[in-house]
């Protein structure tokens, strides 16, 4: 299989706390209906990292009953013993694609990254998307790394969050035929026009057809248009913004798990002026 297109990391709606079952399932209809590409869950949009065993499954079990887009799921963790055990709880509940950050925190060298992603490839069948985010992680792929690991038949492309543009052409013009995502609503269209394959989005939780719409035709004026969205997007910690912005418009988000805390009263304000007078966001819930 597979991916391109504009790729949703959807947000994990809480209700007092728990897993808003119906919620998520609203959420997923919605980004279907909208005409979204494919779904990227349980991964930094999605809070993964806070949630319980059996809640990433039953997150896994709800977007396969509704899936009609390709699933992708995020395993990434700092164990590559429980990377594996993840991907394959991942397989078993029908994904049909792996999201890998390099693991954080132990901070490993290229040659440990490399052993990591490489083991881990060897226990899945489901194609594996690597992703670079060396200001959550502490490490960078570097391209050696990359040019290595795209020998790997099931390792395919990598959503590169890194924000530098002269890294993601290297990789662009060193392996033309690796997949390349955006991991980053502000650095999609420059990534785009270099040739990457997509964007998994954040905005895209809040309208999803005006982000795609802007992937697929590489729009500027659209583009301009979003980045006010997108910036604000990023005042905080993600997804604390998103879902912010999700539940001044209704729709299901929740608060944060600890240890994220809730926007301050400042950035709530400006965030309720800017959602009431977007006309992207008012013509999109009519």
């Amino acid at each position: 299989m597979t991916f391109s297109g504009t790729i949703t990391a959807l947000v994990t709606p809480f209700k007092e706390g728990k897993l808003d079952e119906q919620g998520l399932r609203e959420n997923i209809r919605f980004q279907i209906k909208e005409g979204i590409d494919a779904l990227l869950i349980l991964g930094t949009t999605g809070e993964g990292a806070t949630l319980s065993a059996e809640e990433q499954k039953k997150v896994l079990q709800i977007a396969a009953q509704e899936k009609k887009v390709p699933v992708i799921a995020n395993v990434g963790d700092p164990s590559t013993t429980r990377t594996i055990e993840k991907a394959q709880v991942a397989e078993t509940f029908g994904a049909d694609g792996l999201l890998i950050i390099a693991p954080y925190y132990n901070r490993p060298s290229q040659e440990g990254l490399a052993l990591h992603f490489e083991t881990i490839a060897s226990e899945t069948s489901l194609p594996i998307i690597l992703y670079n985010h060396p200001k959550r992680t502490g490490v960078d792929l570097s391209l050696e790394l990359l040019e290595r690991l795209s020998t790997k038949k099931n390792i395919i492309g990598i959503k590169d969050a890194s924000g530098s543009l002269p890294y993601a052409a290297r990789i662009r013009s060193k392996l033309p035929n690796f997949l390349l995502f955006a991991g980053d609503d502000v650095m999609s269209l420059p990534l785009l026009a270099i040739g990457a394959s997509g964007l998994i989005s954040v905005l895209s939780n809040l309208i999803p057809h005006k982000v795609g719409e802007m992937v697929k035709n590489q729009d500027q004026t659209l583009y301009k248009a979003l980045f006010p969205l997108m910036d604000a997007s990023q005042i905080d910690t993600n997804p604390v913004p998103i879902k912010a912005m999700m539940e001044l418009i209704k729709f299901p988000a929740g608060k944060p798990r600890l240890p994220l805390a809730t926007l301050t009263l400042k950035h709530q304000q400006f965030l309720k002026k800017l959602i009431l007078h977007s006309p992207l966001i008012t013509t999109a819930i009519k």
